[in-house]
């Protein structure tokens, strides 16, 4: 089946379903709502169904149970567009709303998380760094004639 034939496809599947892991996963194109914890479990990883084969399809991702030791990532298969970095979910209720356009991972929402959290090792090790907002404050300098 084409990919220009997903969409019709989804109507046909169950989108009730939803899934708990308790451990890394790897989600399939059905996988719309996840909620993962990490209770005894340690670090996770949450990998995202193939991009073209998710194309159309929103995914939320909650976490159920999450800490700063015991943390929830969520990343691509290294085949989305401009994928930048992957999110860490470390607190109860973070979470990820993500929509596939078929070539890129698109986060739509984000719920608990201050923006993009970058790692620079294995869940669990990593330092999260956060983008922070920027203000700039107007300059109010005289004119001169």
């Amino acid at each position: 089946m084409g990919l220009e034939q997903n969409e019709a496809q989804h109507y046909r599947e169950c989108p009730d379903k939803y899934i708990e892991p308790n451990g890394t996963y790897q989600m399939t194109t059905r996988d719309y709502v996840v909620r993962p914890y990490t209770q005894g479990a340690g670090p996770i990883v949450v990998y995202l169904p193939p991009v073209a084969e998710a194309k159309g399809r929103f995914y939320s991702i909650i976490a159920r149970n999450a800490s700063a030791v015991n943390t929830i990532t969520v990343t691509d298969m290294d085949d989305s567009e401009c994928w930048e970095e992957d999110y860490i979910l470390d607190a109860k209720c973070d979470g990820i709303l993500l929509y596939s356009d078929g070539l890129a991972w698109i986060p739509v929402g984000i719920k608990g998380l201050s923006g993009l959290l970058a790692t620079t090792g294995a869940p669990g090790t990593a330092t999260a760094t956060t983008i922070a907002p920027t203000t700039v404050a107007p300059t109010l300098a005289p004119t001169t004639t």
